[in-house]
């Protein structure tokens, strides 16, 4: 549980151990106030002057989006030539563009004071929702056929080669908010009516736009990512039970009567059963890590990717990954993905104030789920679900988003209370 910031004078007097359980945080800085306004501190004092960003986390990033630039070219030069009449660079060059834009968006979130967000969340989880409508409005929102033969409103046409998704700002948008809502009174979040509900309220309304727009796998996303922040937040283990299995069961109704998402996870139960069991797509991905053996095929020598394996260049990216680069180059990736979980963590550990720790716990939270979601997808320890590898898969909002998300965390880590090391 977090530990709660006093309006107090800070000192070896003021400074407590903490609760027993949950999380401890090393940030035990607390702040003066005037004695009449009795009330929590929403501002942290002028900073300090700001230190050097967390290196290690450039550096994590870099790699990874260096290793996705090069996949996706891997994974979808037959398809862009195949859609786009001979041209076989097209996906590439708008991965290349989202990358540039999301870098410089990076840079520039790096360097604004995260405290912007607080001032601005409510504005912020506005323009979420509005996002979220405007994919039903006609002639603005765009829609792809699905695999399952209906149509996926996830986009707004915004006359670029890069569709914007609304739902990926969401993602942020939430985060500030619970964030927002928790740092502003520590104690509100205890009480089930005056603060968890609320806020149960506002990601169940997301949830319901993500979900009907259909995309499931994000939607879930949204409510896991929202309830590990209040919990770390300091919500009460009971509430914690209460939801949960509040949740699970609504979760469990939409699948039954979902005859698609039914059909695929009963056929990956049935593939756990028996390995001879028809999942398509799970079995095109076995194959396809199967093929690189431990040391993979080589860069662009994918056999799958040709025409068996779907989605080759998004959500299955990590396949052709594993088949191009064998067995050291996937747990390699997979490693450079906990490596970037933990330095998001330390960014929280060392946070300068309350608000900042659960925006790096929601911002980390977020990239680390959907990669390690991912990644269980395909290698079949998950049901198959559209989840796309951050930072890897071809996608221009998330990857633009992702990268101003990583921004938002170094800015995090220059006004720490120490460097992390």
């Amino acid at each position: 549980m977090v530990r709660n910031y006093q309006n107090s004078t800070p000192n070896k007097r003021n400074r407590q151990s903490g609760p027993k359980s949950g999380f401890k945080w090393t940030n035990t800085r607390v702040y003066s106030v005037v004695e009449e306004q009795q009330k929590q501190v929403v501002e942290p004092p002028p900073p300090e002057r700001l230190g050097r960003m967390d290196k290690g986390l450039i550096a994590l990033t870099l790699c990874l989006i260096a290793i996705g630039i090069l996949m996706v070219y891997s994974a979808s030069h037959l398809l862009s030539s195949r859609h786009y009449e001979g041209y076989s660079y097209r996906y590439l060059q708008i991965h290349i563009i989202a990358c540039v834009l999301g870098l410089v968006g990076m840079f520039f979130t790096s360097h604004l004071p995260y405290r912007f967000y607080a001032r601005f969340a409510n504005f912020f989880l506005l323009l979420a929702f509005i996002g979220l409508l405007l994919v039903f409005v006609p002639g603005l929102g765009t829609s792809v056929q699905g695999a399952e033969g209906g149509r996926f409103k996830r986009w707004i046409n915004i006359g670029l080669p890069i569709n914007f998704q609304p739902v990926e700002f969401a993602k942020i948008a939430l985060v500030i908010h619970v964030a927002n809502f928790i740092s502003r009174n520590p104690e509100r979040i205890k009480s089930f009516f005056n603060g968890v509900l609320p806020n149960i309220l506002i990601v169940g309304a997301a949830f319901g736009l993500v979900y009907i727009q259909p995309d499931f796998g994000s939607a879930t996303l949204l409510v896991v990512t929202a309830c590990i922040v209040l919990f770390v937040g300091g919500m009460r283990i009971w509430h914690v039970v209460t939801l949960g299995s509040v949740g699970g069961s609504l979760i469990g109704f939409l699948i039954i009567r979902d005859s698609y998402k039914l059909k695929r996870l009963m056929d990956y139960l049935a593939m756990l059963k028996s390995p001879d069991a028809t999942n398509y797509q799970l079995t095109r991905s076995l194959d396809a890590l199967e093929n690189g053996g431990l040391l993979g095929l080589g860069i662009d020598s994918s056999l799958q990717k040709i025409s068996r394996l779907p989605y080759p260049h998004t959500d299955f990216i990590f396949a052709v990954l594993g088949e191009e680069f064998g067995f050291i180059g996937a747990v390699t990736v997979t490693f450079i993905f906990m490596l970037l979980v933990w330095r998001g963590l330390q960014i929280a550990r060392h946070a300068r104030d309350l608000f900042a720790s659960l925006l790096a716990i929601g911002i980390t939270t977020l990239i680390g789920l959907q990669a390690f979601i991912n990644i269980g997808v395909v290698t079949g320890l998950l049901p198959t679900k559209g989840i796309t590898l951050p930072f890897i898969s071809y996608g221009g909002s998330s990857i633009v988003l992702s990268l101003v998300s990583v921004g938002i965390l170094l800015n995090i880590s220059r006004s720490s209370n120490k460097n992390v090391d």
